[in-house]
């Protein structure tokens, strides 16, 4: 859980950057992402919603991420997948 110092707007700014990063390491197509519209809307609420915030940093940290694939604990593991790059 982010420190209560960090206002809501900084937190949700903090989980966005999470998911960014999730989606880069993945292998997410951005484009591929954003044109599902609805589902790139319901993907950011739930990344702004989670609570594995600390737990996806560590992951990163941990270098979880170069395995190219998203965190298991992840709830938008299955939308990233769907949102893969072709070949990747």
């Amino acid at each position: 859980m982010a420190p209560l110092r960090w206002s809501m707007f900084q937190q949700a700014l903090r989980r966005h950057a999470l998911m960014d990063e999730m989606m880069e390491t993945s292998g997410v197509d951005p484009i591929a992402a954003v044109r599902t519209g609805e589902g790139f809307v319901a993907a950011r609420a739930t990344c702004r919603e989670c609570t594995h915030d600390d737990g996806c940093r560590t992951w990163f940290l941990e270098g979880r991420d170069a395995l190219g694939q998203p965190a298991e604990f992840c709830p938008n593991a299955e939308f990233f997948r769907a949102c893969k790059r072709e070949g990747g």
